[in-house]
């Protein structure tokens, strides 16, 4: 029983170092954006980023796009920015048309080749990434929010009011 106690604390102990450490690097990468234009990640150093990672083909993330676009227009402020970046090369082609057709106002981009190893962790779209002011990831939330979660999960991190 005394085995099984210290074997419980060892792996829930290392469990937690292994959670921080996911949250303590900082996150930063090069993309470009829909129009050709090179970003790095520390451009933004200073403000939450809300990081949207999405597909061309997912209907529920080109429905989250107008929604973050929404969230950007509701909530005018300069302490945070949101990035939605397409993961899959095949909609390079149409992602113009996307932001466009949609009026997406924020930032657009191509991810990197490398974001399967930048966010081991991602495998459903949309998936978005929030990073604090320093860079450092912060929270991760899985699949289509509406406005009014978007605004209380930022909240949590800027005023929006």
């Amino acid at each position: 029983m005394k085995l099984k106690k210290i074997l419980f604390i060892l792996i829930l102990s290392l469990s937690i170092v292994y959670s921080v450490s996911i949250f303590s690097h900082t996150i930063n990468f090069d993309f470009y954006t829909y129009k050709g234009e090179k970003v790095n990640l520390q451009n933004f150093k200073g403000k939450y980023v809300l990081l949207n990672l999405f597909t061309s083909y997912c209907s529920t993330c080109l429905v989250e796009l107008k929604t973050l676009n929404k969230l950007n227009n509701a909530c005018k402020s300069d302490r945070y920015k949101i990035v939605s970046l397409l993961v899959d090369r095949e909609g390079v082609t149409v992602l113009p048309k996307i932001v466009n057709s949609n009026n997406i106002t924020y930032t657009v981009g191509i991810a990197p080749s490398n974001i399967f190893k930048i966010f081991p962790d991602f495998s459903i779209t949309p998936t978005t990434y929030i990073l604090n002011q320093n860079g450092n990831l912060v929270e991760r939330v899985v699949g289509y929010k509406n406005l009014k979660s978007w605004i209380d999960i930022l909240n949590k991190y800027v005023n929006c009011n």
